[in-house]
């Protein structure tokens, strides 16, 4: 066997579980008292000892049965345990493929790429039908040696024509969250005869992936080929508020939500507020986002998806009140929830509404925010300038707008796109303010000019200076 050490390839995926260990339900009972004692109390050797004796004693003759200890054992980090089951297997059994895949996966855990290709290109000798010896030892080599990785899955092809190499590769990404290679693999699929969990595996590796139509897709023909799996409603569910297909969300939700058999989350209730709250159904969101909040109570962000609905129906003063509400008790509070707060306050200016202490109040949150996250000071500047524009407070806008100019301006050509962006919005509305609010083309001029040479195509900027 070889001894070179070589590099794993990424973050490989282990294959600790196989479909066969999953089948024997008569040693997997057994497993899990043992697995439990082990996680319970990591650090004493003692753990289970009595559990894990009787099983030895019960299943000795049972090669799969040890090798399902072993890996029990190797996710604990007990390798010299693990590695005394897989010997015994292959005691047993010298052509049981699983408990090479063992030895290999123990040497993955250690960081030994080298002796890991090593064991699983013995499982791949031993028992030649076993896939996992093939799939294992591909993706050792996967970055490294793809060519060597390619001659496995060939030759895992020639003696297995009917293993699904592209899904079962697919499902092995899946699992290590590796959603765009996963992806990459169930594409590769002919979707048609991939089975119940691979379809809801690639449309949740397609919806992490943030490849929404993709994944609505898969989970629409996940529902029409697999009609009770409420998984599919779920997921199709998450990518229709996504994709603002509202309606299409809410008949999914319902079939979620209505289910007397189905025990809901706190995110099912959170996307079937979503759903209503497309809908224009705002008092059954509020309903469902309280559900949520229920269900999990130290999760506030249903809290700022009320005060999202109140804000969509027009009532700001609620909005306002559970927007406070999430901003007290949240820890993970972003510039986007500030700058929602700050939205509502504009929402109450424009209604007239107490209009300078609330324009006042929104100014002040921009502040905070400019303060709180420095790397955000220009966005939120712009902010509170547009917004000081569309509430007729024009020279306050400005003042802000002026901010930024001078900010970024000196360095304008050495900014990042997102600066650079603010620092054209900036220009554009400060020279329509000069010229459109102060009817003072002279004092736009100079603005228009900094403006036509970072955006050359600016057609107010070519108005203003008179140029074709």
């Amino acid at each position: 066997m070889k001894t070179k050490k070589y590099l794993l390839a990424g973050a490989l995926v282990l294959s600790l579980s196989t479909p066969a260990m999953a089948q024997d339900v008569n040693f997997k009972n057994l497993l899990t008292p043992i697995e439990q004692a082990l996680k319970a109390d990591p650090n004493n050797a003692e753990a289970g000892k009595d559990l894990i004796k009787n099983y030895k004693k019960t299943f000795k003759k049972d090669p799969k049965a040890l090798v399902a200890l072993g890996n029990i054992f190797a996710m604990n980090k007990k390798y010299a345990e693990a590695e005394e089951m897989a010997n015994l297997a292959i005691a047993k059994n010298k052509n049981f493929g699983d408990a090479y895949i063992l030895l290999g996966d123990i040497q993955v855990m250690k960081d030994n790429g080298g002796d890991a290709a090593s064991w699983y290109q013995q499982a791949m000798i031993m028992d030649p039908q076993n896939p996992q010896g093939y799939m294992s030892y591909s993706r050792i080599y996967q970055k490294v040696d793809p060519e060597e990785s390619a001659k496995a899955l060939l030759k895992l092809q020639e003696v297995r024509p009917d293993f699904p190499i592209n899904a079962e590769t697919a499902n092995t990404f899946y699992t290590g969250q590796k959603y765009d290679k996963a992806v990459e693999y169930f594409n590769k699929c002919d979707i048609n005869t991939l089975s119940e969990y691979y379809l809801f595996e690639y449309a949740v590796s397609a919806y992490m992936n943030n490849n929404k139509d993709k994944s609505f897709d898969v989970a629409q023909f996940g529902i029409n080929k697999f009609p009770n799996d409420i998984s599919f409603y779920r997921v199709s569910m998450w990518d229709a508020v996504d994709l603002q297909k509202y309606d299409e969300a809410l008949k999914n939700a319902k079939l979620v939500i209505e289910n007397d058999t189905v025990k809901k989350s706190a995110r099912d209730y959170t996307y079937y507020g979503l759903a209503l709250k497309g809908a224009t159904q705002y008092d059954a969101a509020v309903e469902a986002f309280k559900k949520a909040f229920e269900l999990n109570n130290k999760d506030f962000k249903p809290y700022q998806y009320i005060s999202e609905v109140y804000t969509a129906a027009g009532k700001e003063d609620e909005a306002l009140e559970w927007s406070q509400k999430y901003m007290d008790n949240s820890d993970n509070t972003t510039p986007s929830d500030f700058a929602k707060l700050a939205n509502i306050y504009i929402q109450k200016v424009k209604k007239n509404d107490h209009k300078q202490a609330n324009f006042d109040k929104a100014i002040a949150i921009y502040e905070n925010m400019a303060k709180k996250w420095p790397s955000l000071q220009n966005w939120a500047y712009l902010q509170a300038g547009i917004q000081g524009t569309s509430c007729g407070f024009d020279d306050k806008g400005a003042e802000y707008l002026l901010k930024i100019i001078n900010n970024l301006e000196p360095n304008k050509d050495n900014l990042s796109a997102d600066d650079k962006g603010t620092l054209i919005s900036a220009l554009q509305n400060i020279g329509y303010y000069y010229w459109g609010t102060k009817n003072n083309l002279e004092e736009a001029k100079p603005y228009y000019q900094k403006l036509l040479e970072l955006s050359p195509d600016d057609k107010n900027a070519k108005a203003a200076l008179g140029i074709e």
